[in-house]
């Protein structure tokens, strides 16, 4: 484990041994708070392309955009080993047989090792955990990456989640229940959002800490450009934490998880050209970010998990 958290870097360094690095993928996939069948809109800090990173051309086969990462990613980073991330909206999220054949052409890859699948808690059905496993048979290790960003429903409805923290309970523990060490839990959070003290949101962290979660990416609330949230930030309904003021409450926010969660990340930068606010994300600022954020940790004698011990 690293000083401070058990890190994604100490977790890949544990289970392959080297380096592992993400490819994204974009398989044009939209949600049910979009399309009507639960709401219109979708989420209020959602981007046109559903991820602030911004998409790659989902008019590519999976199959090219896998190949043409895996030879960017391994000349950039020199790894043979890598993800295959399927980002952006909800990307469990159509019919089984059309899933199957999205999902085989990034696991038919060699140097795949990890299939991570971006969705939300209530398009977690039990035949897609079925097709998770026949993957998992084949050596693939798949992380279900399950957005659900506050234990607090009324937050939940108020950025139009169209879904409850107890729908994401209930996928939680349904994938436990199958009892698969390649199956990983990895549930994304926002820090910040709209209404939430910082008793909110620590609360969220004792409450996910209490579910059998196994990874976490943690973000701070950015306000993009042609999002709901953008007319309400610049109408000065609502606002974003400064650095220093997220690097405390997140920072209270590990002390309360449990020490086996690997945290896959802590903050999230903006695309240039993308980001409103906060500034302090945007692109190229995260190794700052995370110097300040290990120097506050140290000076305040923080761990992951170590509120939980105190408290016990």
């Amino acid at each position: 484990m690293s000083t401070f958290y058990y890190s994604l870097k100490d977790y890949l360094k544990k289970r392959f041994a080297e380096r592992v690095q993400r490819v994204t993928l974009e398989a044009g996939f939209t949600c049910p708070n979009i399309d009507g069948s639960k709401s219109v809109g979708g989420c209020t800090f959602c981007t046109d392309d559903g991820s602030s990173s911004g998409a790659q051309n989902a008019s590519h086969t999976i199959k090219n955009q896998l190949l043409e990462g895996i030879k960017k990613q391994s000349l950039r980073f020199r790894c043979k080993k890598f993800i295959a991330y399927f980002q952006s909206f909800t990307n469990t999220y159509a019919d089984i047989d059309y899933l199957r054949t999205l999902y085989d052409q990034a696991i038919d890859h060699p140097q795949v090792v990890v299939l991570a699948i971006g969705t939300r808690p209530d398009c977690v059905a039990d035949d897609v955990l079925d097709l998770f496993e026949e993957y998992t048979k084949k050596g693939i290790e798949v992380w279900i990456d399950i957005g659900v960003q506050s234990s607090h429903n009324q937050t939940l409805e108020k950025i139009n989640r169209a879904h409850s923290y107890e729908d994401y309970v209930d996928a939680a523990n349904r994938i436990s229940a199958r009892k698969n060490p390649l199956l990983r839990i990895c549930t994304h959070v926002i820090i910040g959002l709209p209404g939430e003290t910082k008793e909110m949101i620590w609360q969220t962290a004792e409450a996910l800490s209490k579910t059998p979660v196994q990874d976490l990416k943690i973000h701070q609330l950015c306000i993009f450009k042609n999002t709901a949230m953008e007319i309400d930030y610049l109408n000065g309904d609502i606002d974003v934490y400064s650095k220093e003021e997220y690097i405390e409450i997140l920072a209270g926010f590990i002390a309360r998880l449990r020490p086996d969660i690997a945290i896959q990340r802590v903050m999230g930068e903006g695309k240039i050209g993308e980001l409103i606010a906060p500034t302090w994300a945007d692109h190229g600022l995260k190794n700052k970010f995370l110097e300040d954020l290990f120097k506050y940790l140290e000076a305040n004698n923080i761990k992951q998990g170590s509120y939980l011990i105190q408290s016990v």
